[in-house]
């Protein structure tokens, strides 16, 4: 694997597996724009992670020695074989603790749930959508006084 990588086209937060400890990203098809493929990116044994729900363009780099010190101290417990990526130039962007990273670019359609993870149907995080309801909050005192 050669990184850093570069990868000059928007890209979102697909789905998180978390049975299975997978982080996708996705860069959907835009022909007015030249893309005609769709790009995955799949972070696989992921064990910490904090990423946007979007990147106008995305670098992956392993963390330098410093940035991993202090992912150690902020994500304890046993890494084993696990590797800090950041994404991006700082570790605000963005950082995924996992064993490997993989991408992709297919013209499958991109109503296909995902070639890199073909396994699932994938549940998807769509930001255009209205969210669920609140569940209504039952406030209770406490410690209760009688």
């Amino acid at each position: 694997m050669d990184l850093p990588v570069t990868f000059a086209r928007p890209l979102r937060l697909f789905t998180y597996i978390i049975g299975h400890s997978q982080l996708l990203l996705r860069g959907e098809q835009n022909h007015e724009r030249g893309r005609t493929t769709t790009l995955e990116v799949v972070f696989k044994d992921v064990s910490a992670l904090s990423v946007r729900d979007h990147y106008d363009s995305l670098t992956i780099r392993e963390a330098s020695g410093e940035e991993e010190a202090e992912l150690r101290e902020a994500v304890p417990g046993p890494w084993y074989d696990a590797r800090a990526f950041v994404l991006g130039e700082r570790l605000l962007g963005g950082f995924v603790v996992a064993g490997t990273v993989y991408w992709g670019e297919s013209s499958a359609p991109e109503t296909y749930s995902s070639f890199l993870v073909p396994e699932y149907t994938l549940p998807q995080l769509e930001p255009d959508h209205p969210w669920p309801s609140e569940p209504r909050t039952i406030y209770s005192p406490y410690p209760r006084h009688r």
